[in-house]
């Protein structure tokens, strides 16, 4: 399977934006409608990690919701991340945009790339995108990341 091509056709179904990064990282700008008719979006980034899973490669996908501090009530957070589907929520660490070393509050999922499928992928982009931007409006006060 063909993480690049999985994601051109995903993309232009629901009209998102799709860039390469750098080579083989993918991002892809998720548009989400709201209740009023206006539109969300949320970067969901996108490569292959090499004998990820029991020795196989993987897709790997994940979108920052914010830097992580002591201040985030993460009690209530990982209640809320009972909602997602395919992915988890982690810290891992980052670095800020000055190279500068930080932990970031992160939506990701691993997917097997043997174990897949293109359906499978549209379903965990969907949800790292909507789990993504209700824990950065939440916890991080909106599209800030």
């Amino acid at each position: 399977m063909d993480l690049k091509i999985s994601l051109t056709n995903i993309c232009e179904r629901w009209k998102y934006k799709l860039d390469e990064t750098s080579p083989g990282v993918f991002r892809l700008d998720v548009a989400m409608k709201q209740k009023d008719g206006s539109l969300r979006y949320q970067y969901v980034y996108a490569w292959v990690i090499k004998e990820r899973y029991l020795g196989k490669d993987v897709f790997y996908f994940n979108s920052r919701c914010g830097e992580y501090n002591h201040n985030l009530n993460l009690y209530q957070m990982m209640k809320e991340s009972s909602y997602c589907t395919y992915c988890s929520v982690i810290i891992t660490t980052d670095k800020r945009t000055d190279g500068s070393p930080c932990e970031t509050v992160v939506v990701h999922a691993i997917q097997p790339i043997h174990l897949t499928s293109e359906a499978i992928i549209n379903e965990v982009i969907w949800d790292i995108a909507t789990n993504a931007d209700i824990i950065e409006a939440t916890y991080f006060g909106g599209d800030n990341n």
